[in-house]
């Protein structure tokens, strides 16, 4: 009995640690192929469904040129912040998860159409880099489709080793971009 009270108790102090240490984590949010905005919408309700991401805040929409090959659609973007206290590891798995059930398919083609793409573009101030992550996201500064979103949400946003948004988006290299009404 005193050892099952022990468990509890360390089961509870870990719940009430992983809930000191969240942070805010931003995910991009794209999509060119049928209905975008339906699919940016579904992927929205996935991400939230899980238990380890408490939605926020939703950016506006945003309607942008492909920044790969121009023989495709324009794309729909935003951002979505969600409270999360998981490694950045698991939460690449669980976006990664997400994407392949809404029938994403890996192209070898860099930047080419996609029925989703989820990026952790920010977690906390955490700088991170493995084989398979990077965080902040590489080249938020020259990407208006995630500056303005995450302006949005944030106006004083800042990337840690690359400035505030509001001042990133004066140089930004794509800035083909449109606020759309969902």
């Amino acid at each position: 009995m005193l050892r099952v009270k022990k468990e509890k108790e360390v089961k509870s102090i870990m719940e009430k640690e992983k809930i000191n240490n969240t942070k805010d984590l931003y995910v991009g949010i794209g999509s060119n192929l049928n209905n975008p905005i339906e699919q940016v919408k579904k992927a929205i309700h996935a991400i939230s469904k899980l238990d380890k991401f408490n939605n926020t805040k939703t950016s506006n929409f945003y309607e942008s040129a492909p920044m790969g090959p121009s023989n495709q659609d324009n794309y729909i973007n935003c951002v979505v912040m969600f409270k999360c206290g998981e490694s950045p590891e698991d939460i690449l798995l669980s976006l990664k998860d997400i994407e392949s059930s809404m029938g994403r398919d890996k192209s070898s083609i860099r930047w080419s159409e996609r029925i989703i793409d989820l990026d952790i573009i920010l977690y906390g101030d955490l700088i991170y880099q493995s084989d398979i992550l990077l965080i902040p996201h590489i080249n938020i500064y020259q990407r208006a489709f995630v500056l303005l979103p995450l302006m949005d949400i944030d106006p004083e946003a800042h990337i840690p080793k690359q400035g505030y948004a509001k001042d990133l988006i004066k140089d930004c290299q794509y800035n083909d971009i449109r606020k759309i009404k969902e």
